[in-house]
């Protein structure tokens, strides 16, 4: 089963230790070309992330290092960029590996949608709107007095929604994310969140989030990070990571529910899913507990639907 992860921190990692190859098996990547191909991982985001330290004015360049990087590096005719509808659908047909290249926070924007479009050009194809601090588009999850999009962040949701770029509202403060549905005219999705019922984290999502996205015929797409998972200090395993996907479920989300593992931007990871190359434990999990074909949708039909709504 050709699986579709949402989110992932490689290309990040890879720009901070140029010593790693993408290519080779090292340890110290979880979602490298090995693991991918171990964990039948066909379609993966990568995510652009801009450590908040870097000062304003190197930001946008940091992206640019991050998408040479990709080119020089990363893509080749075993992992292509998908660039529009036309090359997922290729990769899907042909069950070849693929990367969506996005960027994770708008502070590195630098408050320029001629950067945005540029950044287009060159392939990036979303963007997350905050990380976890505010920035000039909105506010982000952990702001002690959050407010929603800022005029120049309704301009943001307008030029992607025009250039066809997908809307992550992983991050965003609530005001924010609630904006966003109500102006976005294209699906949105929350690449790598939880659920706050389960897990009582600013990064997960509420109930109400979850069944609005549900309305928007967006996805939230699962993630493996431990404390957005459980509250609990201990090891954490598949299995709790499933009570958040039944929530879902039952709140009428079987079509509006994936994964994004975070993979790279993890420092402790789970006892049974700890790298790409073990998607194969979360897969048989599922279907012990789950139909085939729902099974299908968690890990590949749910986010390709909302990309092709997006992709131009």
């Amino acid at each position: 089963m050709g699986i579709f992860d949402a989110h992932c921190d490689v290309l990040s990692k890879l720009w901070e230790r140029p010593e790693l190859d993408f290519y080779q098996g090292h340890e110290e990547l979880q979602a490298g070309f090995p693991d991918l191909q171990k964990g039948n991982v066909d379609i993966q985001v990568l995510a652009c992330y801009v450590p908040q330290h870097v000062p304003f004015g190197r930001r946008f360049q940091a992206v640019l290092e991050m998408l040479d990087l990709f080119h020089e590096r990363v893509a080749s005719e075993q992992f292509r960029p998908i660039l529009s509808n036309a090359d997922l659908e290729e990769c899907v047909l042909k069950g070849t590996k693929g990367a969506i290249l996005f960027v994770e926070g708008a502070h590195a924007l630098e408050e320029s949608l001629v950067q945005l479009r540029t950044w287009h050009r060159l392939g990036l194809r979303g963007m997350t709107l905050t990380w976890n601090h505010g920035n000039a588009v909105a506010s982000g999850c952990q702001e002690p007095n959050p407010g929603g999009l800022t005029m120049f962040g309704r301009k943001v949701i307008a030029e992607m929604n025009r250039l066809g770029m997908v809307i992550d509202l992983s991050h965003v403060a609530e005001p924010g994310f609630w904006d966003t549905l109500e102006l976005s005219k294209d699906p949105v999705i929350a690449s790598h969140s939880n659920t706050r019922s389960i897990c009582d984290h600013p990064r997960n999502l509420t109930d109400e989030q979850i069944k609005a996205l549900i309305a928007n015929k967006g996805v939230m797409g699962l993630t493996f990070v431990d404390f957005f998972v459980t509250s609990e200090k201990r090891t954490v395993w598949i299995d709790d990571l499933l009570r958040h996907l039944d929530h879902v479920c039952a709140l009428g989300g079987v079509d509006h529910v994936a994964f994004g593992s975070d993979f790279d931007g993890i420092t402790t990871t789970f006892g049974d899913l700890a790298r790409a190359g073990d998607y194969h434990n979360l897969v048989n999990a599922l279907q012990k507990r789950y139909k085939e074909a729902e099974v299908q949708k968690f890990m590949r039909e749910n986010w390709l639907r909302v990309f092709r709504n997006v992709l131009q």
